[in-house]
């Protein structure tokens, strides 16, 4: 505690543990801004740590409060790390010679093994692949984007084959969580490997250049509970890709929304998927060249069930603005309550069709409605292979003497006819 006199008359008078000097600071140079000296009393055995104050209405006065203010408000507004994460990705930064974050994100999940690593908001621009092998779970800010920068395979993968081979290591409570991966149309966004009942949800994915997410494509791995997904391409270029892709089994998709991507939903392989209020529709993008069909809407198909899947069920799923709706080649797939549309404001193509079914097994349609609203529209080819049951068929270009109308219900449709589902 330094000697001098004490501030009588001050709320901390008497303090013995605040003390001031009024005295000049010997040997500075701004002498007339500065006019104390702040001391605190340390314990015992360690020396006095003193602080020059510059007087209040110095210029160095106002600096030093600009400063307290700007460090003060950056605590406030920096991201707390969620009680349920073990570390943050924010406490990992770049090191000398990185020029994007691909390093220290992976230093990040490395550092996690088993536990779940906190994304902040912010973009992370990353250059190579990101890889989680070791059971880490990604909970990202809703405006955490992780973004490719590089032509890569995918922006993020994850595959803890190595570790859930065996049953008895088995961790069934990894996710990742919210915000959005952008392949920025050099990369695809996220592969999925090697889990066993794993969870995605609140996730976006843009820009995939081939995949917006596939789904047990090189390991094994099943029960995906996959919630809430939004899958968009908002750039040209990228005409053939997927939104998902799907070739494992027994998972559950639900409230999954695809926009422009030329192929929405693939289930190239695999039985016992369900798939529930899904949403697959495009146009937005627009034509390549002038007088086309718009840029996704060429050879786009809402739904493909391929001939290697087996035993899928989608239920109240909507098929918007593909130039065909379903194209079922699997065995015993079912839809119920399916829906199909034609947005015409997007164009007419020259051969649209709801449900294409070239080969494959038996395929359940019960409950649809299907909607005509292009002349060009048809509602069934294939190889007859269909059970059609209370089917409700309306639209302005519906020819209810010559159009296909199978399995439809008493529901009297004609009623409707000009009614656009879409206003």
């Amino acid at each position: 505690m330094t000697t001098g006199k004490a501030l009588n008359g001050k709320p901390y008078a008497g303090n013995p543990h605040v003390r001031f000097d009024e005295g000049e600071v010997a040997s500075c140079t701004a002498g007339a801004s500065l006019r104390r000296v702040h001391c605190r009393r340390q314990p015992e055995g360690r020396a006095s740590v003193c602080a020059a104050m510059p007087r209040r209405g110095s210029l160095l006065y106002k600096i030093r409060t600009m400063a307290t203010c700007a460090t003060l408000s950056l605590a406030a507004f920096a991201a707390p790390i969620p009680p349920t994460c073990d570390r943050s990705a924010g406490d990992f930064p770049r090191l000398a010679g990185e020029a994007d974050d691909s390093a220290r994100l992976q230093r990040a999940v490395d550092a996690t093994p088993g536990g779940v690593l906190f994304v902040p908001a912010g973009t992370y621009d990353v250059a190579s692949t990101l890889m989680v092998t070791n059971h880490c779970s990604l909970l990202m800010h809703k405006n955490a984007i992780v973004k490719a920068v590089k032509p890569i395979e995918f922006v993020l993968k994850v595959n803890n084959a190595p570790v859930d081979r065996a049953y008895g290591s088995l961790d069934s409570g990894m996710f990742v969580t919210g915000g959005r991966i952008d392949g920025n149309g050099l990369a695809s966004c996220m592969a999925i490997d090697g889990f066993w009942h794993y969870t995605l949800r609140n996730t976006s994915f843009l820009n995939g250049k081939k995949f917006g997410l596939r789904v047990h494509g090189e390991a094994g791995g099943c029960e995906l509970v996959a919630e809430n997904l939004y899958f968009i391409c908002k750039m040209p270029g990228l005409a053939g890709n997927t939104g998902l892709c799907v070739m494992g089994s027994d998972s559950h998709y639900t409230d999954i929304v695809v926009v422009d991507y030329t192929i929405g939903i693939h289930v190239m392989r695999g039985g016992a998927n369900r798939f529930t209020r899904c949403h697959v529709w495009g146009g937005p993008i627009p034509p390549a060249k002038p007088g086309e069909l718009r840029e996704m809407l060429k050879n786009s198909v809402n739904y493909w069930i391929g001939e290697k899947a087996s035993s899928n069920i989608f239920r109240d799923c909507y098929a918007d603005t593909g130039v065909i709706g379903f194209l079922c080649e699997g065995w015993e797939t079912r839809l119920f309550g399916c829906s199909y549309y034609w947005n015409w404001g997007f164009g007419c193509p020259e051969k649209a069709v709801v449900i294409s079914q070239p080969k494959g097994g038996a395929l359940l349609v019960n409950g649809g409605h299907f909607c005509k609203t292009i002349p060009t529209l048809k509602t069934y080819e294939g190889c007859n292979r269909v059970t059609w049951r209370d089917m409700i068929y309306n639209g302005d270009k519906l020819d209810w003497k010559h159009d296909f109308l199978p399995g439809r219900s008493p529901f009297d449709g004609k009623a409707s006819a000009n009614i656009d589902p879409a206003k």
